[in-house]
């Protein structure tokens, strides 16, 4: 099979190449996934430059948004576990073992052994893939492949940062990042439960952008203050609940941003792994900093269903094929993306 195969570190394009490598096979509790679409994820592009996830190791095949046709199934697998040959299916990457002492006490998400799809499992940037059977799920209804890629990375670091920071519908949100694959996620779940969304981004054609996507509200970092920007699109009053994937770049002014009683959750690090804050910033004001942490596996099909019941497209920024996927890395390493990218196999 044709495969992009990272062999080295160094954040540049020459590790990683086009090759022609042998088909894998699925072993215990796996399928075989004949990939259609995978989409980008940042995770990719930190992983050329040195290990991210424990258990990373070279040779690597990078890709966690798989999409695509189940070939085949490990001949143990019962008939209730995993869809079978020939369904259009689209994969949950994280897997656990379901042994470990934190599987075992309630802390899944915890797992001492976690493996993901295009970390520490290899991806979908390839023509097959072995995936866990119990991880894989029917796409929903006609959904195309494409589609279905831009899910399972952002719609579900959003689904879960919206249930860890504890969002109810109607209220007002600040999602920082309006571009990210993850906040368009989120726009989605947002609009669909009545929400008010104001988001950040950077320039004014990306302004204009979010604001075409959806976003009531768009503030420009680059050029205004974003805490008074908020405060005065709120009346004063701040933003019940601000989901932040960013990182320290827009850390202190989110915070500031918030309500009396507000929350912030944050699940990523865009920007950075440490951030500075006024603790009285916090404490004084009742606020609630909360990290969204690791979901469960019977989290994944909640995703799903919430994201079908929203009636909207995911927000793709452009599709492309197997052969350009440097280009398509490139393009976001470059930032002037918006939405999700997806390459088709």
């Amino acid at each position: 099979m044709r495969a992009c195969v990272q062999r080295g570190f160094g954040g540049s394009d020459d590790v990683v190449a086009l090759e022609t490598v042998a088909d894998p096979e699925p072993g215990p509790g796996e399928l075989l996934i004949e990939v259609a679409a995978c989409a980008l994820n940042r995770l990719d592009l930190l992983q050329l430059t040195a290990p991210v996830v424990r258990g990373f190791s070279l040779p690597h095949i990078a890709g966690m948004d798989v999409a695509g046709i189940v070939v085949s199934r490990h001949p143990s697998l019962g008939d209730t576990v995993g869809p079978p040959v020939g369904a259009r299916v689209m994969v949950d990457p994280v897997s656990t073992c379901g042994v470990c002492v934190r599987c075992m006490s309630g802390l899944a998400p915890y797992c001492e052994n976690l493996r993901t799809v295009g970390s520490t499992r290899p991806g979908g940037f390839a023509e097959l893939v072995v995936v866990p059977a119990d991880r894989t799920y029917e796409i929903p209804g006609e959904m195309s492949f494409v589609d279905a890629a831009t899910l399972p990375v952002a719609a579900m670091t959003a689904f879960h940062a919206l249930r860890a920071g504890g969002h109810v519908p109607g209220e007002t949100v600040l999602v920082n990042g309006a571009a990210s694959g993850v906040s368009c996620a989120l726009l989605t779940l947002l609009l669909a439960d009545g929400s008010t969304v104001i988001t950040t981004t950077g320039g004014e054609a990306k302004v204009a952008r979010a604001l075409a996507a959806g976003y009531h509200h768009a503030v420009d970092y680059r050029s205004e203050d974003v805490a008074a920007s908020v405060t005065a699109i709120t009346g004063g009053r701040g933003v019940d609940l601000v989901v932040d994937h960013v990182g320290p770049a827009l850390f202190g002014a989110s915070i500031a941003a918030l309500a009396i009683g507000g929350r912030m959750v944050f699940c990523g690090t865009t920007t950075g792994s440490e951030a500075t804050l006024s603790l009285t910033d916090v404490y004084h004001w009742g606020r609630s900093l909360i990290g969204a942490g690791g979901y469960l596996a019977a989290d994944f099909p909640l995703m799903l269903d919430a994201m079908a019941a929203a009636e909207r497209s995911p927000v793709i920024d452009s599709v492309w094929p197997f052969e350009q996927l440097l280009d398509a890395q490139r393009a976001m390493r470059e930032g002037a993306f918006f939405g999700k990218i997806v390459v088709e196999i």
